[in-house]
């Protein structure tokens, strides 16, 4: 079995809360995840808990932030003790000046009166006047010397005067470290302190986080509010980071050392080729231009418009040139660029298209018939993201980008020194954000897709690894959207593995909290899925890239656009031509009633109230659904055949390799016998809990109960022991199982005749009921040696069945 990967986790720290896929920091995460990378941007959110989402593969979790440093820092604020001593009454310079010229107005008028009246009365009032000048004067004094102490710049006290910032690593902080990253980006200085903060508190623990401060102009800009306490935040902080990147080098210079810098310029992301449909409009036919002379773009954006009488006048200079106007053209430039042309008699060669579409492919297919672009003048600072953004997407559709200065005859010969030179060299975003992407892999440790080891860390078992969906293979299966187990994933990894015609997409649609432990290129919030948007790009995601799609669980694959279950989407996606065939791993198709009645001891006899009957339903619709299409119908458990005798067993997948192991079983005088049910009911396990807590208590084996126990955690256990005690309730046998025969362990479980003698007569696990599990326990005691083959023989079973190899041969009549 080849090697499987385990990515490392990419924690992305910004204080913006709004990621979109076409931002810098939603691009950055996206590039991160297609590389391999388990990637999380952590923001501050403004709801009253913690929100999780998903943009594509990457999670996205918005924690709320209180506000109590900012109240106390409000309450308790430079001198405000002091000032409760000496200057009651000026909290501020505006209470200051009402007590000042109160008080000139007293002495005014208490002075004319000492100067009215004589003997012991004007003596009196004199001491009185000069007491109170005295007091006023201290007061003054003190108000001017605290406010000069608060106007200092404040050096290192970036939590007094930016008590914000407190609030945040508070609430951001602890969520941070719960994740234990392997690589923490910061965007931004709002979180700076954060990240360092939390990096030195989990490589305390053992960990070897690092990270990387990407640096933006506003860290540095002098202007902004809170300035001096900014200042005093990177110089504290940044310099601690393993690296810095940016979008241009000056936010990143002197903050650490040259080598430690990584520049990733702005530019689009690379261009999807057209999937279909109506060709693209080119610009050069919406101007009505059919042979004629250069066709120059003025493109729309945030950067200033080239100024319009240079325009006018360089394409006086040129006779046969054009000029394509994308900006708004109610806009002031373009008022006065039509008004300039009409004088000039050039109006004719003044064009307003329409805009370009918004699918993948539109803007270069749109730009391809132009021969340059121009913008206004250069500015102040060069190199700024904008203009670098702007020049690699014309850069990518072949045109080069101009400064428009003041001068129409200089822009006339530069425009023909452009056109002259051809095409730039394009970069894409890819291409761009490469080198950061390979320094994250070197602060990690390795490169992100590595072939590694079973890593403790992870939550789910090593990430099975397909090939990516491409044009390039003749099939291209998409696979989803329920993803129980990951069983998506390790069908996905099993059919690519030895199938090289195929490639690979695997979506999965699940709650945003918690929702998604396993692997997948496209991940969808559940509560999202009746959004216009969401069903649309999942709409292109099928149908424009499928020749294959296996639906699992009955779950609907096109979003909710169709009802709440896959048959509403069988007629659009039979419609186009694709091959579809069904997925189904237990309660969607197994009938309670029916169960009850082969078994027993069956698990829907303790299913909570209701439970029993809601099922019922919902296997009578499957059912009834795969009678009428006809569809390819795949189960995961061969019990499941007893429900639907038309279907195929594909078998579950696991990774035989992370399980093996070459510990003897049965050497221990008191033999582990371990049982881990993900749920009590469906186990069994009540019913035979008293048997195996009896035979621990007599000290005839050692019994453990794993309940809640992570991935890497349960694979330890499982390797541990010497006997597997899985369920005694279903009648066959599911993961848990086949992760112990994979360890080389005895399994003992509840199976019926048909699972045992249809389907796999070979099948080493030793069939059992709640009411023979104690004789058949001793049975194993007694007969090490036999119990001790059983072990090698489930471990070849493991491997011959389990795989991933029977899986994708039972999948290859579908995918032909």
């Amino acid at each position: 079995m080849p090697s499987l990967a385990m990515p490392a986790r990419l924690v992305i720290l910004t204080t913006d809360g709004d990621i979109a896929p076409d931002d810098r920091t939603g691009r950055t995460a996206l590039a991160a995840a297609r590389a391999g990378w388990d990637v999380t941007v952590l923001c501050p959110g403004g709801g009253a808990s913690t929100e999780r989402g998903s943009l594509e593969s990457v999670s996205v979790v918005r924690v709320p932030v209180g506000t109590a440093l900012r109240a106390r820092a409000a309450r308790t604020g430079r001198g405000h003790r002091l000032r409760r001593l000496t200057q009651l009454g000026l909290p501020d310079r505006d209470a200051y000046d009402r007590v000042r010229a109160a008080h000139h107005a007293w002495v005014r008028v208490t002075s004319a009166r000492a100067a009215e009246r004589g003997g012991t009365a004007r003596t009196a009032l004199k001491a009185w006047l000069r007491l109170r000048r005295t007091a006023h004067r201290v007061r003054a004094d003190v108000f001017r010397w605290e406010e000069r102490r608060d106007r200092r710049p404040a050096r290192g006290d970036w939590g007094t005067r930016w008590p914000a910032l407190l609030d945040r690593d508070v609430a951001l902080g602890p969520v941070l470290e719960r994740l234990r990253p392997a690589v923490v980006l910061v965007v931004g200085a709002g979180l700076l302190a954060t990240a360092s903060i939390s990096v030195t508190r989990l490589r305390t623990l053992g960990l070897s986080t690092r990270w990387v401060y990407e640096a933006v102009w506003a860290d540095r800009d002098p202007a902004a509010p809170d300035a001096d306490a900014l200042d005093a935040l990177v110089r504290e902080f940044a310099g601690k980071a393993d690296a810095v990147t940016a979008a241009i080098p000056e936010p990143a210079e002197g903050t650490v050392p040259p080598d430690r810098v990584v520049v990733v310029r702005e530019a689009p992301n690379a261009s999807t080729a057209p999937t279909g449909g109506h060709p693209r409009p080119a610009l050069r036919d919406l101007c009505g231009l059919h042979g004629a002379g250069p066709l120059w773009v003025w493109p729309d954006g945030p950067l200033p418009a080239p100024p319009p009488g240079t325009v006018v006048g360089a394409l006086a200079e040129l006779g046969d040139h054009h000029l394509a106007v994308l900006r708004d053209r109610g806009s002031a430039p373009v008022k006065e660029l039509l008004r300039l042309a009409d004088e000039a008699g050039l109006r004719d060669r003044v064009h307003l298209p329409a805009p370009p579409g918004n699918r993948p492919g539109d803007l270069d297919a749109y730009l391809a018939s132009a021969d340059i672009a121009i913008t206004g003048p250069e500015p102040a600072l060069p190199g700024l993201p904008d203009r670098d953004l702007l020049a690699a997407r014309y850069a990518l559709a072949g045109l080069r980008l101009v400064s428009a200065g003041d001068r129409p005859r200089e822009l006339a010969k530069a425009v023909v020194e452009n056109i002259a030179a051809g095409p730039p060299a394009a970069r894409s975003w890819e291409e761009n954000i490469a080198p950061l992407l390979d320094r994250f892999a070197e602060l990690a440790g390795h490169p992100a897709l590595e072939p590694v080891a079973v890593a403790p860390e992870a939550p789910s078992g090593p990430v099975p690894i397909w090939t990516p969906i491409s044009r390039d293979t003749p099939v291209r299966l998409t696979l989803g959207p329920a993803n129980y187990a990951g069983q998506l994933s390790s069908f996905a990894h099993a059919v690519c593995r030895s199938r090289p015609d195929v490639s690979a997409q695997v979506i999965t649609a699940a709650a945003a909290s918690g929702g998604f432990r396993y692997p997948a290129d496209i991940r969808l919030d559940s509560s999202q899925l009746g959004r216009l948007t969401v069903q649309l790009e999942q709409i292109e995601r099928v149908f424009a890239h499928s020749t294959h799609v296996l639906a699992d669980a009955f779950h609907p694959l096109l979003g909710r656009f169709n009802g709440n279950h896959i048959e509403g989407d069988l007629p659009a996606l039979l419609r186009p031509g694709l091959k579809v065939a069904l997925l189904a791993h237990g309660s969607e198709v197994r009938h309670p009633g029916r169960h009850r009645e082969r078994h027993p001891n069956s698990h829907f006899n303790d299913a909570p109230e209701g439970l029993a009957e809601r099922l019922t339903a919902v296997a009578e619709r499957n059912r009834a659904l795969v009678e009428r299409t006809g569809l390819p119908t795949f189960v995961t458990t061969p019990d499941l055949l007893d429900d639907l005798p038309t279907a195929t067993w594909a078998p579950l997948v696991v990774n035989v390799d992370a399980f093996a192991c070459d510990r003897p079983v049965m050497e221990r005088a008191r033999p582990v016998v371990l049982h881990a049910p993900s749920t009590r009911w469906t186990k069994g396990t009540d019913r035979v809990l008293p048997v195996l807590n009896d035979l621990h208590d007599r000290g005839i084996i050692e019994f453990r109960l794993a309940e809640g126990i992570e991935w890497a955690g349960m694979r330890e256990m499982v390797r541990d022991c010497d006997i597997v005690v899985d369920q005694f309730a279903i009648g066959s046998y599911g993961t848990f199982a086949c992760e112990g025969m994979a360890a080389g362990k005895p399994v003992v479980a509840y199976l019926t005749e048909g699972v045992r003698e249809r389907y796999a007569p070979e099948l080493p696990i030793v069939n059992a009921t709640p009411e023979t599990l104690r004789e058949t326990l001793e049975s194993l005691l007694d007969d090490r040696t036999a119990t001790m083959e059983l072990g090698r023989r489930s471990a070849s079973f493991a491997r011959e069945f389990h795989d991933g190899t029977k899986t994708a041969s039972v999948l290859a009549g579908f995918l032909t």
